[in-house]
């Protein structure tokens, strides 16, 4: 199978069996999901920290179905159940840290840096998430899923940077 099929050479590609511009909100969206999927595994491989590494692993698999319950209305994959997981892994992390008592400087190692840095691209694909949920019906907790995503990854990123 060639990696090259020609089909989007015209601005427009495949989206669930439909074809979108290349830059409509929901590529935008995907496109943001793979650069934040990228940038978590920059982290993994600089993190020696078995429980961050593992957290790592979990946030990739999950954006994965962040990505069907932005384009599919009807899936699930993306539930309370996952918002509350993410909850308790901050709280794990947050009741070993140091209380903050000033401002964080983001990215004090190269393993905080790289997750802070995905901390970044997870607001910036939080606000295209607000901006494609206002013309098209979502999954209910992709927002909060994303916002306490992103929350994980700063106290992931403190956490690293203490040890």
């Amino acid at each position: 199978m060639k990696i090259y099929t020609r089909s989007g050479d015209n601005m427009e590609t495949d989206v669930l069996g439909g074809r979108v511009r290349k830059d409509h909100e929901i590529i935008e969206c995907l496109g943001t999901i793979d650069e934040l999927s990228s940038s978590l595994m920059m982290a993994f491989h600089n993190i020696s920290l078995n429980q961050v590494k593992n957290d790592v692993l979990m946030i990739v698999q999950d954006l994965r179905s962040l990505a069907v319950s932005i384009m599919d209305k009807k899936s699930h994959d993306i539930s309370l159940d996952t918002v509350i997981k993410y909850e308790k892994t901050i709280d794990i992390y947050e009741k070993v840290l140091k209380p903050i008592t000033g401002f964080i400087l983001p990215g004090e190692t190269l393993a905080g840096s790289y997750l802070h840095f995905s901390r970044t691209i997870a607001r910036r694909l939080e606000r295209l998430i607000v901006k494609y949920s206002r013309k098209n019906k979502i999954n209910n907790y992709a927002l909060q899923y994303i916002n306490r995503m992103s929350d994980l990854l700063f106290v992931m990123a403190r956490f690293v940077e203490e040890k």
